[in-house]
């Protein structure tokens, strides 16, 4: 089913695939969102005013303990304004058609909702979001010299732009072994490419 799903998105624009998964999944998708804001209203009212978020979704078989090692850990060392929370999706292998059921609703879902202001994934997950024109260029939240002063690898996906880079070269993934080898990329309609900024030149700079 999975795979049916992904070819018929592939041949979609990323607002066409958006547009279709809400024609199709809007049930399941308007259940996901009031789930998940009813648990943040639970939680805020549990533990006071709501603090500012930066959404990081992992789509790669790295488990939960380890993304939440890394989420301690850069919440620890680095950001003091906001708060980097991370989402998983371990099902599946390499490609987006490989995933569950459930998963690719929640894929979907958290970013047609503008619920993920980056993604950790392999490179092949990564050239099929830029296909879907999903993804923005990376030169639009940070300088690309910068990237290349520190010696990070930056990925084109067969284009003339730059729209990933690769984690080896930051020092917060080099500490945690399953973040080895995998791309950032940046949703093209997240909310906080401000935070993205910032995201970005501080694990640089660190």
């Amino acid at each position: 089913m999975m795979k049916k799903l992904w070819e018929t998105l592939k041949t979609m624009s990323f607002k066409e695939a958006v547009d279709y998964i809400w024609e199709y999944y809007k049930i399941h998708i308007i259940g996901i969102v009031l789930g998940v804001a009813f648990l943040v209203s639970i939680l805020s009212t549990i533990f006071g005013e709501k603090e500012e978020t930066y959404e990081v979704m992992v789509v790669s078989q790295i488990p939960y303990d380890i993304t939440e090692q890394f989420s301690n850990q850069v919440n620890e060392k680095y950001f003091d304004e906001f708060q980097v929370t991370v989402n998983n999706i371990t099902s599946g292998g390499e490609s987006i058609a490989d995933l569950s059921y459930a998963d690719i609703q929640k894929f979907w879902a958290n970013i047609g909702a503008n619920m993920v202001d980056i993604i950790v994934t392999n490179e092949t997950i990564a050239e099929q979001m830029v296909e879907q024109e999903g993804i923005l260029e990376v030169d639009e939240v940070v300088d690309e010299s910068l990237l290349e002063q520190n010696g990070v690898e930056l990925y084109q996906f067969g284009t003339e732009s730059v729209y990933g880079i690769d984690t080896n070269q930051l020092d917060v993934f080099d500490d945690i072994e399953p973040f080895q080898d995998k791309v950032l990329i940046i949703p093209i309609n997240s909310e906080n490419h401000d935070k993205t900024t910032q995201f970005l030149e501080t694990l640089l700079e660190s």
